[in-house]
Parts: C-alpha cells; sequence; structure tokens
C-alpha cells in the first residue's frame, strides 16, 4: 500500500505548506485542496499541452527542473490585474504580447562533463509584440568585427525594426495619451519621424560588446546592419543640427563633426565642444555601422573582420556551442569576464586586506567563459547554455526570473494568491 499523509509543515499566521508523499514523489503545495485534486488523479492535467511539455523533458532525462503554466495564471489574475493597474496598463500589456505567453520550462541537467542548462518560453503566435520581434536563427556577421578576446558580446536579430517601433508607440501612446502630439512636433519643428528616419534605414541585426581594455576608457563597440546608410547618416546629421540649437540657447558650444576618408571609407567622430574626451567613431562598411569610443579600434575591428580572427573562430566561443556546431541564432550572449575582472584584485581600495585580494583573485579564475543563445521557432523561443553559468549565465536562479520579464511577476504572484 502507498502511504500518504497530508500534514502542515510551516505556519505563520494563516501561511502554512502541505505535503502529499506517494511513492517516490513528494508534492508540496499552500493549498490543500491542491494536493487532494492530485491524489484523487491529474484532473485531466495529463492531457494538457503544459503536461507533455514536461514530459518529454523527463523522457529526455533531467535533473532540474522548473516549470510555469502562464496561460492559466495569466487567465486567472486578468480581473485582478484591472482593478490593480486599470485597463490602459492591460492595453500595454496585451501590445506587448504577455497575455499571448502559454507556458515556461526550464531544466538542466550534467552530461559529458558539463552542465546543459534549457529553457522554453511558449506562446500563442502574434503578428505584435515581444515574442514576435527576434527572427528566427539566422547568421550574424556583426560577429565577424569582435575580436576572439571579448569580454562581454550580446547580439540578436529582428525580423523588422519598424515593427518594433510601432509596437513600442502603440504601447506607450497608452499609457502617455499625448505621445502623438509630441511626435506630431517632433517631426513639425525638427523633421525628424522615429519610424522613417531612424528605424526605416536599419537592417534586423545587432551587436554589442566589450572588446578590449575597461580602463581608462571602456572599449565598447556597436555594430548593427543598416540597409540605407546615407539616410541614416542624414537623420544623425540633422539629430546633431537640432541639439546643437537647443545647447546655444543654454550658451554651451555642443557638438561637432569631424570626417576622414582612408580606404575607400568616410570615418566620422563626434565629439563633444563641452566635455572633453567624449566622443564617437563610427563607419559604414559592407552593410554594418561599426562604432566606438576610438578611431583606433573602428580600424582594429575592420582588420579583425578582413583577417577572420574573430570571436566566432576562438576556442572559449566554440566550446559553448551546441553539439551541430552551428552559430547561427536568434540571440547570444557571450561573457568571458575573468580578463576583466583579474585586474582590480589589485585596486579594491586604498588598503585591500589579503583576504579581499584572495576572495577577487579566486572569483576571477572561477569565472568561466559562457555561451547563452536563442533560437525563435514562430510558437516558441529555446535559449540554452552548455558551460557553467557565470553572472550572466544562465543557472537556474538566473533563468527563473525570466518569467519576471514584462511585468510578469505581478500576474504569477497574484495566481499563486488565487491559487
Amino acid at each position: 500500500m502507498i502511504r500518504k499523509t497530508r500534514r502542515p509543515v510551516h505556519a505563520t499566521g494563516d501561511k502554512q505548506l502541505y505535503v502529499w508523499i506517494s511513492g517516490d514523489m513528494l508534492v508540496a503545495s499552500p493549498k490543500l485542496e491542491r494536493l487532494q485534486t492530485i491524489a484523487k488523479g491529474s484532473g485531466g492535467f495529463s492531457s494538457t499541452p503544459f503536461y507533455s511539455r514536461i514530459a518529454q523533458v523527463y523522457s529526455e532525462g533531467a535533473g532540474i527542473v522548473l516549470a510555469a503554466d502562464l496561460e492559466k495564471i495569466i487567465a486567472h489574475t486578468r480581473g485582478v490585474r484591472r482593478l490593480a493597474v486599470g485597463d490602459q496598463h492591460e492595453q500595454a500589456l496585451s501590445q506587448l504580447g504577455v497575455f499571448n505567453m502559454k507556458s515556461f520550462v526550464l531544466d538542466q541537467k550534467d552530461t559529458d562533463g558539463k552542465t546543459h542548462t534549457r529553457a522554453v518560453l511558449s506562446y500563442t503566435p502574434a503578428d505584435h509584440g515581444v515574442t514576435s520581434w527576434l527572427a528566427q536563427p539566422a547568421p550574424m556577421g556583426s560577429l565577424e568585427y569582435i575580436s576572439p578576446d571579448a569580454n562581454l558580446v550580446a547580439g540578436f536579430v529582428i525580423k523588422n525594426p519598424g515593427a518594433v517601433v510601432d509596437d513600442l508607440l502603440k504601447v506607450l501612446n497608452g499609457v502617455c495619451p499625448d505621445l502623438n502630439k509630441h511626435l506630431t512636433e517632433l517631426e513639425t519643428n525638427h523633421g525628424l519621424n522615429l519610424r522613417n528616419d531612424i528605424a526605416a534605414p536599419l537592417g534586423g541585426e545587432y551587436a554589442f560588446a566589450i572588446d578590449g581594455p575597461i580602463l581608462p576608457v571602456p572599449s565598447w563597440k556597436l555594430v548593427f546592419q543598416v540597409n540605407d546608410p546615407a539616410h541614416l547618416q542624414q537623420t544623425f546629421e540633422r539629430i546633431v543640427d537640432e541639439v546643437n540649437k537647443e545647447t546655444a540657447k543654454e550658451g554651451k558650444q555642443g557638438l561637432e563633426w569631424e570626417r576622414s576618408e582612408s580606404g575607400g571609407r568616410t570615418f566620422y567622430a563626434l565629439r563633444s565642444k563641452d566635455f572633453g574626451g567624449v566622443e564617437v567613431n563610427y563607419v559604414f562598411a559592407n552593410g554594418y555601422l561599426i562604432a566606438g569610443p576610438t578611431r583606433a579600434l573602428v580600424d582594429q575591428a575592420l582588420r579583425y573582420h578582413d583577417s577572420g580572427s574573430t570571436l566566432t573562430h576562438s576556442p572559449q566561443f566554440m566550446a559553448g556551442l551546441p553539439a551541430d556546431g552551428n552559430v547561427n541564432f536568434s540571440a547570444l550572449v557571450y561573457h568571458n569576464l575573468a580578463p576583466l575582472v583579474q585586474p582590480f584584485a589589485n585596486r579594491i581600495g586604498s588598503n585591500p586586506t589579503d583576504e579581499q585580494q584572495q576572495a577577487l583573485a579566486a572569483m576571477a579564475a572561477n569565472m568561466q567563459p559562457t555561451l547563452a543563445y536563442a533560437y525563435a521557432f514562430g510558437d516558441r523561443i529555446e535559449v540554452a547554455a552548455n558551460t557553467e553559468g557565470g553572472p550572466f549565465g544562465l543557472s537556474p536562479a538566473t533563468l527563473l526570473g525570466m518569467p519576471n520579464a514584462f511585468e510578469l511577476h505581478h500576474i504569477l504572484e497574484q495566481g499563486l494568491k488565487k491559487n
């Protein structure tokens, strides 16, 4: 006979946790009726897509599994949300695609000496919202301008920059009814249209990196695809002209351009006349804009591209790739932070203790390079990592925060109270 027990194991005021044990299974819940339902049978749960997704994870072998039925939680909390935040806020969440989300399942297991972490966010396909922005896995040419020794890299591909701007403007217009009026004034008074002058010239691929020394000036690098560089450059110049008009009213000098020609390309530098050392350098090349804090860093990025000595060919990056070695993703985050943290072991205060130095040095030594990547498939986004998660890796604690994005924390909290 299977032994079954139900008992409160912790109580503070009216809060208590009940546990049901059946054979090799333990189930805990703050709601006794939930345990009673499980004890009597699944109540139809085994026939749901959510159950099938969890069962698939277990059939493939699982270590840690965390799952949330977002569709049910969102439905149960709709009335509570409207009372708490109002219809305008509700419409904004709908426009962002939050209500299209169906489930979130995370699993992590150790095989072949590696920690494999995977999270799947499933949703109902829609033509708007965050879940519609990411494109299906595609080559990322922007990574060819980033060095093998980069410390932090984030890249992604989106379907349509204009659609992203449209969604965001609709969301903002819902919470700020005067937004359209301000946008009309921006176009009338300054000749700028966010969609036509900024989003339309752009392509769908973007990358950001910390790629070099962080002191005295962080070696940041921004690379994004541009379909119409002439239009985008005109937009930049118009923005600078408008900024300079406003700063002149305050008695400031504003910004200045510097252009130079080299190798058949035009290099641009934009500097502040009021704050020394503040500048942005960039060039349009091969369908991309490559930007950094110095001309030297931009030149270096072009050499990486031409030589083929790039991030995607580094041993640390390749070690984190999936088993098939495919480098086509919808999004990725890579970090190799040890080279950045190690120098700070000698810079932590005027009189750092030996223990402090040793602790920081040990932390730096344990920061393994980590690659996390995502695939968008129309009805779900899969995120995975095959290396130990560091500060920006995909440890269970980090991935638990993913459903909290886009204000899902409030939804989940209310759902737990109602169920």
